[in-house]
């Protein structure tokens, strides 16, 4: 059953994300003090999965959840923004049907899941402005046929997006193929991240090279 599959890794990335523990006396209606889920999201209540979000949409007291979902009930759109903390989990690649998802703004570390890359149809991952470190892994995401919007900035990851490499290759511009006779399609829009333009072979320490990101942002304590 999809939906087993579905329901089992919403409710690994809540454990992993600081969760705090859920029994059949705890009220999904409170807010927390502090901490993790802060804001109620009904995650893990008895409901459908595609009812695990905040009451509050906009301004405070929001903390997301599942944003939307299919005639099918499955989930098409995640996003949280609830001061997680933990590691991203890679049974998220498990969302077979997610189209968009959005795990920004929040306290996460570790490095990105290689298995984002078995969602075939998401056009759309935010992970912007969390602690996430390491390299992105750009051949995973590279077999994303959809993938338009990848949003890492404010992060501080490492390594090197080449012009050669599979994520920049994603962004070919829309032309003719004298060898083929076919059209190439930028599929990659916004390739965004805490980087500096490629130095060729000179060092620049720990911070991510990238020769095609539609805008690298400066580290935080740096004017950008």
């Amino acid at each position: 059953d999809p939906h087993i599959v579905q329901r089992y890794a919403l409710s690994v990335l809540y454990f992993a994300t600081g969760g705090p523990p859920v029994d059949h006396n705890t009220d999904f209606s409170l807010k927390r003090r502090g901490g993790p889920w802060r804001n109620p999201t009904n995650f893990l209540t008895p409901n459908h999965e595609c009812e695990w979000k905040s009451s509050v949409m906009k301004g405070e007291g929001r903390g997301g959840g599942i944003r939307r979902c299919d005639a099918d009930k499955n989930v098409v759109e995640l996003s949280i923004y609830n001061e997680l903390s933990g590691t991203i989990p890679s049974e998220l690649g498990r969302l077979s049907f997610l189209r968009t998802l959005y795990l920004g703004r929040n306290n996460l570390v570790g490095t990105i899941p290689t298995e984002l890359g078995m969602i075939k149809p998401i056009a759309s991952i935010s992970l912007q402005y969390n602690q996430l470190t390491g390299e992105i892994p750009q051949s995973d995401l590279h077999r994303i046929p959809t993938l338009r919007f990848l949003q890492l900035e404010g992060n501080p990851l490492s390594g090197k997006i080449d012009k050669d490499g599979p994520l920049c290759q994603m962004r070919v511009d829309k032309k003719r193929s004298a060898e083929t006779n076919s059209e190439q399609k930028r599929v990659l829009r916004v390739l965004s991240a805490t980087c500096v333009p490629s130095l060729g072979d000179e060092s620049v320490g720990d911070i991510l090279q990238c020769d095609c990101c539609t805008r690298c942002f400066a580290k935080e304590n740096e004017a950008e």
